[in-house]
């Protein structure tokens, strides 16, 4: 196929992607656009969900925590991916929908430059400095968990230029419209984790230096598979050389990318705080300090953790289908599509976490023997500190889809008070004061007390705003700034409506 058939091929998809975000029946069009992006998001929590499973059952209890209290250099891996694939993805759909492919291509080109320099810069901060962090993420030095971490990070550290190069590609390859490919570049490397793992753990028991390879060698693999898709001749895009590199663009696909990058970094500091608070608590408390102490709570609790993510993932990859779609008609003024998109991909979310959230809660005792089979003491505690701290986890989803709903119509300060409001404006008082009074329980306490009045706060804020798009017509101008703005403003108005 020629350049020209390519091009013309490319703009008739890009005017039918177009075209249905505006016509199609809603619940079809979100989940076609979700399933890619849910499973490309899936897979990234995948990687260290099999290694905690293998380490936990083929290794054990110590060096299942030496994986899970590196959860902040997870936070930070995703924030900076999160940059680069939400700003870029946008960018350039918006390029290539009006056929401009010179400022395409130098999109592409910057963004694989911009992937791949932060990606270098993590690899060696981490590689360099990882005794430090690690003791930074609450292991202390000396101890088991603290040994196995940083040999797991020196290692998986080392793949993060083949992480985000994979995720940016991908990223690239559904912005052209071609989601399958997206969405198998993404689990190739997930799949071929599960039998390198397998091998390098089971077959040749390398333990958790094993599981780090494991995880390397697929990203490899899926950086190749994403990679062969533009030397194969199946993009529109090219490389433009590094004579495009263009900081101010860089910066601006960033800045795309904050909202939900906010998130993560406050993920990053309270998973910190949380690591630390269980070294201290549980080191401290009567009978826990006898079996364990401090890592077997960080150990546990990180199984507690994963799963939850599930949660969060699913709500994130519905997000990248329904962001889109609420933009594009928002920008039409068509209220009740934006209104029934909003809602629908809240339902879909809530229904998917309701499974796991259910399960948590009837039988946590099946789930956490999935990371470890053979170990009473984390068990128990894992069971007990499931339902104590994740009973209001089936809203975690909610929280984020409101987030993304006030940046996808243009409310950037909204969007981060959505999110600062559970991890960072109620979550950490909590998470500093209840442990002073109710000890190692205190730890646990503090994530279900800032979920419940992050909830408070975010569906008033939330039923508000869709009380508000019922009442607006179909085209009607209106007052659009948020109410943060207009406090601000001379103007205090609630809304100017016009014809």
């Amino acid at each position: 196929m020629n350049k020209s058939n390519r091009t013309e091929n490319s703009a008739v998809t890009a005017r039918k992607n177009t075209e249905r975000m505006g016509n199609a029946p809603i619940f079809p069009l979100l989940l076609s656009m979700a399933v890619p992006g849910l499973l490309g998001t899936l897979t990234t929590y995948l990687y260290r969900t099999v290694d905690q499973i293998f380490v936990g059952n083929f290794v054990g209890r110590n060096a299942l925590g030496g994986i899970s209290v590196l959860s902040p250099f997870n936070n930070v891996v995703i924030a900076l991916t999160l940059f680069i694939t939400v700003g870029g993805a946008s960018m350039l759909s918006l390029a290539m929908g009006r056929q401009d492919f010179d400022k395409a291509n130098k999109l592409f080109t910057n963004i694989i430059i911009q992937a791949v320099g932060m990606a270098a810069a993590v690899s060696v901060l981490f590689c360099i400095f990882a005794e430090p962090f690690v003791g930074m993420c609450g292991a202390k030095e000396g101890s088991q968990v603290y040994d196995y971490a940083v040999v797991y990070l020196r290692i998986t550290s080392i793949g993060q230029i083949l992480n985000m190069l994979n995720v940016g590609l991908a990223a690239v390859i559904r912005s052209e419209g071609n989601t399958k490919y997206s969405m198998f570049a993404n689990m190739v490397g997930a799949v071929l984790n599960v039998f390198l793992n397998f091998l390098l753990m089971v077959v040749f028991p390398l333990g958790i230096a094993g599981a780090a390879i494991a995880t390397v060698g697929s990203q490899l693999a899926g950086a190749v598979f994403s990679a062969a898709y533009f030397f194969s001749g199946r993009s529109n895009l090219k490389w433009a050389g590094f004579g495009v590199v263009d900081i101010r663009q860089m910066v601006t696909i960033a800045k795309m990318g904050i909202a939900p990058s906010i998130f993560q970094m406050l993920s990053f500091v309270t998973n910190i705080m949380i690591n630390k608070s269980l070294q201290h608590y549980g080191d401290l408390d009567p009978y826990y300090s006898l079996i364990g102490g401090g890592e077997l709570c960080i150990s546990a609790l990180s199984v507690v953790n994963t799963v939850e993510q599930f949660i969060i993932s699913t709500a994130s990859g519905i997000n990248q289908a329904a962001a889109p779609v609420i933009s594009y008609n928002y920008g039409r003024k068509s209220f009740r599509r934006v209104r029934r998109a909003a809602l629908t991909s809240q339902a879909m979310a809530f229904a998917f976490a309701v499974v796991i959230w259910t399960a948590m809660m009837l039988a946590p005792e099946f789930v956490i023997q999935l990371f470890s089979k053979n170990d009473a003491q984390l068990l128990d505690y894992g069971m007990m500190a499931m339902r104590t701290s994740k009973c209001l986890a089936l809203f975690g989803g909610y929280q984020m889809l409101v987030s993304m709903y006030f940046s996808s119509i243009g409310k950037p300060e909204v969007a981060t008070l959505v999110s600062l409001s559970r991890h960072g404006i109620f979550f950490i008082p909590a998470l500093i004061l209840l442990p002073k009074f109710f000890g190692l329980m205190g730890v646990l306490y503090a994530t279900p007390v800032s979920d419940g009045c992050s909830l408070i706060v975010v569906t008033t804020m939330y039923a508000r705003e869709m009380l508000r798009l019922g009442r607006l017509k179909e085209g009607e101008s209106f007052d659009d700034r948020s109410w943060i703005a207009r406090f601000f403003s001379r103007d205090k108005r609630i809304y100017k409506k016009s014809a």
